[in-house]
């Protein structure tokens, strides 16, 4: 497991249900509290989804609201969020719809697997989650999404061979084909984006290059 030296402030609804999991993913039956889970430490699902574009060459991610409660500011998967106990893959896939404003058929979303990830914070508060991801391949632009903001706060669409360097350490930062900043009145503006492996957040390199390459080709 690894440790972060960040505190975890629980922002989202620390009430929200999410059904506890044992270590290898298999439901318990039992329903904790977000606040609870976190605190015990308790295995939880999550939904990832990462959106491709031109046939997997592009791979958009968004950047983390700033008031976020993990990694704030840092460039992640396009949507992302609990699974809510009882929830359906299909119910957990609102999270498409609920940060980026798009309106997609479950359907049209591809299962690529479930990844682990587990963190200790400074603040004694431990995260493990079961990560069920998805890929949506979806060619639109940027400026068609509707983010919401107090989840996002920037999108952008870089090479998928561009993101593996990057993972690899070949390259120390990359530009993005385009990209778009949230106003605080939730309006886009189109900007540059150069990141670099640290503006990503910090799944291990072996995980991040092993994601990119599953969603792009997948």
């Amino acid at each position: 497991m690894s440790s972060d030296g960040s505190t975890f402030v629980q922002q989202n609804d620390p009430a929200e249900l999410l059904e506890v999991f044992d270590a290898e993913g298999r439901p318990t039956g039992r329903a904790k509290s977000r606040a609870a889970v976190h605190l015990d430490g308790d295995w939880h699902q999550a939904f990832h989804c990462w959106i491709v574009r031109r046939g997997g060459e592009e791979i958009v991610l968004q950047r983390r609201s700033l008031e976020k409660d993990t990694f704030p500011g840092k460039w992640d998967a396009a949507a992302a969020g609990h699974w809510r106990f009882r929830e359906s893959a299909e119910q957990a896939a609102r999270e498409v719809h609920e940060e980026l404003g798009l309106q997609v058929e479950f359907r049209a979303l591809r299962y690529v697997g479930r990844e682990r990830l587990a963190r200790a914070f400074a603040n004694g508060l431990t995260d493990r989650e079961h990560h069920q991801v998805f890929v949506l391949d979806d060619d639109r632009a940027l400026s068609e999404y509707a983010p919401e903001r107090s989840e996002v706060i920037g999108l952008a669409a870089f090479t998928a061979a561009g993101l593996l360097q990057l993972a690899r350490g070949s390259i120390s930062s990359l530009t993005a084909s385009e990209a778009v900043s949230v106003d605080g009145d939730g309006r886009l503006r189109s900007e540059s984006v150069t990141v670099s492996r640290d503006d990503l957040v910090p799944y291990s390199s072996a995980r991040l290059r092993r994601m990119l390459k599953s969603v792009s080709h997948g």
